[in-house]
C-alpha cells in the first residue's frame, strides 16, 4: 500500500489509505455483526412466542384435567358411600320390620 499515492500531493504516500482500509473492515464486520445478531433477536423472540402459547395451551390442558380428576373424584366419593347407605336402609327396614312385628304382637294380645 505503499506505493498509493496520496490524492492531495502525488509526490507523498498516502498514509491513511491502508488505516481507511482497517477502518472498511471493521465496518463491514459490525454491519455483519449488526445482521447476524437481527436474525439471532428475531429467530429467539419467535421461539419465546412458540413456548408463550405452547405454555398456555398446557396452562388449559392442566385445567382440564383437574377438572376431570374432580369428577372422577367426587365420582369414587359417591360409589364408596353407596354401601353404606344400602347398610342404613337395610338397617332402617329392618328396625321397622321389627316395630311392625312388636305393634301387631301387641295388639294381637289385646285382641284387636
Amino acid at each position: 500500500m505503499a506505493d498509493e499515492k496520496c490524492v492531495r500531493d502525488p509526490r507523498h504516500d498516502c498514509f491513511g489509505l491502508e488505516a481507511a482500509a482497517r477502518l472498511e473492515g471493521r465496518i463491514k464486520a459490525l454491519e455483519d455483526w449488526q445482521q447476524d445478531s437481527k436474525k439471532f433477536h428475531n429467530s429467539f423472540y419467535d421461539w419465546q412466542r412458540e413456548q408463550i402459547a405452547r405454555d398456555a395451551k398446557l396452562d388449559e390442558q392442566l385445567s382440564n384435567m383437574d377438572k376431570n380428576i374432580e369428577k372422577l373424584l367426587a365420582k369414587q366419593e359417591e360409589q364408596t358411600a353407596k354401601p353404606g347407605r344400602r347398610w342404613e336402609a337395610i338397617v332402617d327396614k329392618s328396625v321397622w320390620a321389627v316395630l311392625a312385628a312388636v305393634i301387631a304382637f301387641i295388639l294381637a294380645r289385646i285382641g284387636l
